[in-house]
């Protein structure tokens, strides 16, 4: 299991972070970082997903509602 980082950001201010967040793997960090998106409810927001430090997802928090149903298990 790996430690991920989440953070909301506004511009560069991280407004909002969960970290050292458990994870079997990266696929699994969809779901929180959804999760993340319908709290933030501000415009211009992304949502960053770091694993050890470096950056593995970075989409903006609208995006990421729009594809909150998407199968990642099945896409692989």
């Amino acid at each position: 299991m790996k430690l991920y980082d989440f953070e909301v950001l506004r511009g560069e201010d991280v407004i909002v972070a969960e970290r050292g967040v458990p994870l079997y793997n990266s696929k699994a960090a969809w779901p929180k970082l959804v999760a993340m998106a319908r709290r933030v409810r501000q415009s211009g927001c992304r949502i960053r997903v770091k694993e050890q430090g470096e950056t593995i997802i970075l989409i903006g928090a609208g995006a990421a509602l729009r594809y909150a149903n998407f199968d990642f298990a099945s896409a692989a």
